[in-house]
């Protein structure tokens, strides 16, 4: 049978027309609508059966013609010729919907094609070939059975191992989590897609060989191919963990973490070389203090040590767990994989209460069903907040109509909705329905995902809770606020997503290592796309003042877009560094006076009270604090503060700027003598002295000075302002408690 008879019997059409439905579908769905790596991984998914069946069914009944006779090259070259008609039908379709809606990830989203369903097909068919010809009329089921094998493989690799990514045949590579937005096509997929082919080819070599013994045509030639192909597979697979293709707990704990600290409740692997080795007994005492607190606030006490891994920074968990910006938990195995970037760990707490709460969730995956009330418990149980709780920021994201229905984001819904936006609604239900109705109902909700334990449903439950969130006190900017911390779209309806959040994370690398203009340039490419989102306005603003084009950055925030007022604020400060390092201190001034009583976050609200305090004393603070501004460096940012302390010693904003430094940098026992002298000498505000007080307490408990760190907190807690006084609270305890355990 020659290619065309082929294409058109009923074995090719039916696929084909099947083919074809599922594609034209796929262009409705969120995400995977256009030609991109969503859209390629699903269709090599779906070609792979689609071509080991066709390739099965066609090389069998070939077998049984009068045809059989030809050579076999010619009867394997009709086949694959048929399946790569499929591909082309696949990926025009694919590239008609990235048209029709405008993507702009089309070079990319091709590429994607090329290493995933051209080669899943290429594999995919070179086993049907093999099967069919073998077996008969059984060799769609087996090829069939062999690819749900792969998959299964796959899933049980995602089970047992601790990394979020798997490569398969198949679809090419599960990513892991979906808010890394950017999914580049990297070094290591290129290798597995050149491996994978090789199988193909590998399954053609022995369809040859089998062919051969038919017809007592077999050389030495033939065996050698099959040698070399089995060794070259074979080696590559020996060095899958040095090719990032997949990583196991012994290579992780061997090579990468080879260092381990052992407590009560913790083993804790950790890389001797970077920094966090210094201070592995602080960072063991965090460990364990939030496994004390959260032992109450749960209810339970895991009997199993929990595994934690501290990895040197994000590039290095995001090519061995597959999640950069991510923070992991595996309640499965009971480990969590951390960043540890500053003490106390902000994330800690909250993956912690992932694992813990594996002991009341459901028996294989000890976690809950609701991926909602999975992500509520563990924000109900940390309860931090950036000046605000979760309830309060509630209550502003419902007042400002941006909430969805709590019944929406308990489930699978929760992936689809903005993710700050989901854990903070999740977050502060739960939190409602524990402190309503105690913490061993919700652990049954949890287990269960069934809320009749509450005698009521879950819209009354919701109703319940928005009642309580009327009367939460929130002052009247976190309305402002919440617009701008909640309004970025879910990843599922953003525009252009794989491609902005590419050009975004080159631009937050190109930044973070002080290229100012290639991140300029990332971001400018960026906003193109999507000429509104204010974290890319923001990287362009700053990334333009570091660079030293201030007339750039003092534009941006002129350009026209539907930002929210907070997020104008933001880019106006930009404006008005850039004012100042210009000279123009008069401009800056009256910019800075404007955006104090305006929506800003506390960090830029000190900033600007600093700067503003400056600019009041003019002279040689003014000039050392303007120069502070104008870098990111932080070594020249130190001898600014240093000889600004020689010119100025009784001006306290220096001490607290170099206390900063220090206690960013970990070094908290230097930092101690800047702190005090800042709190000594009198900080300009209520706010930056507050913050400086927290900075010193931390300070003082990570030293193992407790005594004097809880007079600190004690001050704090009776300063009057909520927020602050729960953090004392807890660090109060956490004093008493580190003193008695003597954990630094």
């Amino acid at each position: 049978m020659n290619f065309e008879r082929m294409l058109f019997s009923g074995t090719v059409l039916l696929p084909l027309a099947l083919t074809v439905v599922i594609s034209i579908a796929l262009l409705f769905v969120p995400l995977a609508g256009a030609l991109g790596f969503e859209y390629s991984a699903v269709m090599g998914f779906v070609l792979s059966f689609v071509s080991v069946f066709i390739s099965a069914e066609l090389i069998s009944g070939d077998n049984r013609s009068h045809a059989a006779g030809k050579r076999i090259s010619d009867r394997i070259s009709a086949v694959l010729l048929v399946n790569l008609f499929f591909l082309a039908v696949v990926y025009l379709i694919g590239l008609l919907g990235s048209l029709l809606k405008g993507d702009c990830f089309i070079r990319e989203g091709s590429l994607f094609f090329l290493l995933i369903p051209v080669v899943s097909v290429f594999f995919s068919s070179s086993l049907g070939l093999l099967a069919g010809y073998i077996l008969r009329r059984r060799g769609f089921i087996a090829g069939a059975l062999i690819l749900i094998g792969i998959f299964a493989y796959s899933l049980w690799e995602l089970y047992s191992e601790p990394s979020l990514f798997v490569y398969n045949p198949l679809y090419g590579f599960f990513p892991g989590p979906i808010y890394d937005e950017a999914i580049p096509v990297t070094d290591t997929l290129v290798i597995y897609r050149l491996m994978t082919a090789l199988w193909g080819v590998l399954f053609l070599v022995l369809l040859h060989l089998a062919n051969g013994f038919s017809y007592r045509r077999v050389g030495a030639w033939d065996f050698i191919k099959l040698i070399v192909l089995g060794a070259a597979l074979l080696t590559a697979y020996s060095y899958e963990n040095e090719l990032g293709i997949s990583y196991d707990r012994e290579y992780i704990t061997e090579k990468i973490l080879p260092a381990a600290v052992e407590t009560d409740n913790f083993v804790i692997y950790y890389d001797p070389s970077s920094p966090e080795a210094g201070r592995i007994g602080l960072i063991a005492g965090d460990h364990e203090w939030r496994y004390a607190e959260l032992g109450r606030f749960l209810g339970v006490d895991t009997k199993e040590k929990i595994r934690s891994y501290i990895y040197p920074d994000t590039e290095t968990r995001k090519r061995v767990v597959g999640a950069g910006d991510t923070t992991i938990a595996n309640p499965i195995h009971g480990e969590i994989h951390l960043v540890y970037g500053a003490f106390p760990d902000p994330i800690l707490k909250h993956e912690l209460t992932h694992v813990m709460a594996g002991d009341f969730g459901t028996r294989v995956l000890r976690m809950s069903p609701k991926v909602g009330l999975l992500e509520g418990l563990a924000v109900a149980a940390d309860w931090g907040g950036d000046g605000y709780d979760p309830h309060q920021w509630s209550k502003a994201i419902i007042e400002n109509g941006m909430a969805p229905g709590i019944e929406d984001i308990t489930g699978f819904g929760f992936w689809y909705a903005p993710p700050g936006l989901s854990y903070t609604l999740m977050g502060s239900f739960s939190r409602y329905l524990i402190d309503a109705y105690g913490i061993e109902k919700f652990k049954t909700v949890y287990r269960t995902g069934d809320f009749s334990v509450y005698g009521k449903d879950l819209p009354g439950l919701a109703a319940e809770w928005k009642k309580f969130l009327e009367g939460v006190d929130a002052p009247g900017e976190i309305n402002e606020l919440a617009k701008a911390r909640y309004g970025a779209p879910s990843i599922f309806t953003a525009s252009c997503p794989r491609r902005v959040g590419a050009l975004k994370a080159d631009g937050y690398g190109y930044y973070a290592n002080d290229n100012f203009l290639r991140a300029r340039d990332s971001f400018t490419e960026a906003l193109e796309y999507d000429g509104s989102d204010p974290a890319l306005l923001t990287g362009l603003a700053y990334s333009s003042y570091y660079a030293g084009d201030y007339d750039g950055a003092a534009g941006i925030a002129d350009r026209p877009g539907a930002i929210t007022e907070a997020d104008k604020s933001v880019l106006e400060n930009v404006r008005g560094n850039a004012l100042w390092q210009k000279g123009d201190t008069e401009a800056a001034a009256g910019i800075f006076r404007s955006l104090r009583e305006g929506p800003l976050p506390e960090d830029i609200k000190r900033e600007i009270d600093i700067k503003l305090s400056a600019l009041g004393e003019g002279g040689a603070p003014e000039e050392s604090l303007r120069e502070f501004f104008s870098t990111r460096d932080r070594a020249l940012q130190a001898v600014s503060l240093t000889e600004s302390i020689l010119d100025s010693p009784d001006y306290a904003p220096h001490y607290y700027l170099m206390g900063r430094l220090l206690f960013n940098s970990g070094e908290f026992e230097r930092a101690i003598p800047y702190l005090s002298t800042a709190e000594y000498l009198g900080l300009p505000t209520e706010e930056i002295a507050q913050e400086n007080l927290r900075l010193l307490g931390v300070s003082l408990f990570a030293t193992g000075r407790y005594d004097e760190s809880a007079l600190i907190w004690s001050r704090i807690a009776s300063g009057g302002d909520p927020e602050s006084g729960k953090y004392a609270l807890d660090f109060m305890e956490r004093t008493a408690w580190g003193r008695k355990n003597r954990l630094k």
